[in-house]
């Protein structure tokens, strides 16, 4: 019985020595933390936690601002109802298959330019390329794609003559470029193609 009740005694003695330390520190706004490198990690489980659930767009957007975690970048990318929100995030994200997934995907313009102008991944930017409605998002994709066979159909078939006219630019593919000096409606456009003609 004595045995249980010193045992009980230094258990409690240690965890209020321990609840104390924590207290302290956590008290004392300049307080030297000797592990930085956990307190980092502990910061930003606390503003990934903000970013993800804080109801307020405000301050899951200050969370973001400050939040390295790619994980919780790309889940606030995908998925956050706000758009400036998902903005700050995509302007931190690396991920180049969350980032692709917003170019196709995201409902504001601004976000799909964002995450376009920091993609590498050709197969999207052939998609945004060919099937964006914006113009702006399109051209985007357009000046920082090499596929050939995606600049041949979007010299030939878009709407928008200043798009088909950087297409062209790009093109070496020589029978798409005799059917645009041939038929497309736009002057310049046709005049680049001709240019381009070997």
């Amino acid at each position: 019985m004595k045995r249980t009740f010193t045992l009980l005694f230094l258990i409690l003695s240690l965890t209020s020595c321990l609840t104390t330390k924590h207290e302290v520190i956590r008290n004392q706004p300049n307080a030297k933390v000797i592990n930085t490198e956990s307190a980092n990690d502990e910061n930003q489980s606390t503003l990934s936690a903000v970013a993800l659930n804080d109801n307020d767009p405000g301050i899951r957007g200050l969370a973001v601002s400050k939040l390295d975690i790619q994980s919780t970048l790309s889940s606030v990318a995908l998925y956050d109802k706000d758009n400036e929100v998902r903005k700050l995030a995509v302007e931190k994200l690396t991920i180049q298959s969350t980032l692709s997934s917003v170019a196709l995907y995201d409902n504001d313009v601004e976000i799909r330019k964002l995450a376009v102008n920091k993609l590498d991944d050709q197969s999207t930017l052939s998609s945004v390329a060919l099937y964006d409605k914006d113009n702006e998002v399109r051209k985007l994709a357009v000046e920082k794609l090499t596929i050939q066979s995606t600049l041949s159909s979007v010299a030939l078939y878009d709407d928008d003559a200043e798009i088909r006219k950087l297409a062209v630019s790009k093109l070496d593919i020589q029978s798409t470029l005799s059917s645009v000096a041939l038929y497309d409606k736009d002057t310049e456009v046709r005049k680049l193609a001709v240019k381009r003609l070997k």
